[in-house]
């Protein structure tokens, strides 16, 4: 079994401001984890464990993506949960990235993998919070109020091969689609 995902990814500039932005909320009493760099990206659909005979039909189903390569910008910053359990930069594209994901939900379907029952939010992880603390809010009003963190062009989605280490996780491209 291969724990996988389908992403893209933006600019390294756009992943270093995030990383950048990350390590500003460090010095509160929260506890954090920020995103390195390397691993920044947008999933457009979790896979989870998949049998390694099943990545071909995966690689042959995502050949049928039809999408043009389309710009993002990277701007301001949000939360899911309450209190805030991840932080978020917000995405605009014009709705490009979720199309993505409605047709990969749609290719990958007749080879039994199910459409996630969640409506699909783009975005790029900034940081983890592990453990709460309101000190925290002034620096995520601070992030929300970021004008931009860039602007780049998405011209290929990722299959990806998820390793789970004591240190974090270990990404693999192990196929892809130019758009």
């Amino acid at each position: 079994m291969v724990r996988t995902f389908i992403a893209v990814e933006p600019s390294d500039e756009i992943k270093t401001a995030l990383a950048d932005a990350g390590r500003s909320l460090l010095g509160t009493p929260a506890r954090i984890t920020a995103v390195q760099a390397s691993l920044m990206h947008i999933t457009l659909k979790f896979l989870g464990e998949v049998p390694e005979s099943q990545l071909p039909k995966i690689r042959t189903a995502l050949s049928g993506i039809h999408a043009s390569p389309y710009q993002i910008t990277v701007a301001g910053a949000g939360v899911f949960g309450r209190p805030p359990r991840v932080i978020k930069a917000e995405i605009e594209d014009c709705g490009a990235t979720a199309d993505l994901a409605r047709q990969i939900d749609t290719l990958l379907q007749p080879l039994g993998i199910p459409r996630d029952p969640k409506p699909f939010s783009p975005h790029l992880t900034i940081a983890r919070v592990r453990e709460y603390s309101p000190a925290l809010l002034p620096k995520i009003a601070a992030l929300k109020q970021q004008p931009s963190f860039g602007t780049c062009t998405i011209g290929e989605v990722l299959l990806k091969k998820s390793t789970l280490t004591p240190s974090g996780p270990i990404y693999e491209t192990i196929g892809g689609v130019k758009l």
